[in-house]
């Protein structure tokens, strides 16, 4: 199931080549208050975000700055513990990662430039011949005048 949060970058992206493209690594975390422990607590998070193209390479470099907030998802969680000096870290890697919305305090918000072209627009639904639009929401109206629960079922 797909996760996004929205976090606040203390620092900015690691940066590292793989292979052709440009990965940028990002942490954060979201506070929570534990009703258990009666205290407010941090749930960790990691991602890695991969570019090829050098416009989307730019983009990242610019927007994933400290101080930035951005919206980051994942099409899977996967938790990795981290043996530090205080013991056990648990951190929530969000797995096949996107950028969402990116909104740094000296730029106004943006949107990552998006690499697809739009899908062509649905035609409008036509009604099966026979059907008469007008006379169905006449009937629809007055059952509901009537108190009756709307005939949902197929016209003929």
């Amino acid at each position: 199931m797909a996760h996004s949060i929205t976090i606040k970058l203390n620092k900015a992206a690691n940066e590292f080549q793989a292979g052709e493209s440009v990965g940028f690594s990002v942490r954060g975390g979201v506070q929570y208050y534990d009703h258990k422990t009666k205290q407010k607590e941090w749930t960790n998070y990691s991602a890695v975000i991969f570019a090829k193209a050098q416009g989307q390479i730019d983009f990242y470099r610019s927007a994933l700055t400290e101080g930035a907030v951005i919206e980051i998802g994942g099409k899977s969680q996967k938790v990795d513990v981290y043996q530090g000096q205080n013991g056990a870290t648990y951190t929530i890697e969000l797995q096949d990662a996107w950028l969402g919305m990116v909104h740094n305090s000296n730029q106004a918000p943006m949107q990552q430039p998006q690499q697809f072209q739009q899908a062509p627009q649905q035609q409008p639904m036509q009604q099966p011949p026979g059907f008469n639009q007008q006379a169905y929401n006449q009937q629809q109206q007055q059952q509901q005048q009537q108190g009756q629960q709307p005939n949902f079922q197929q016209p003929r």
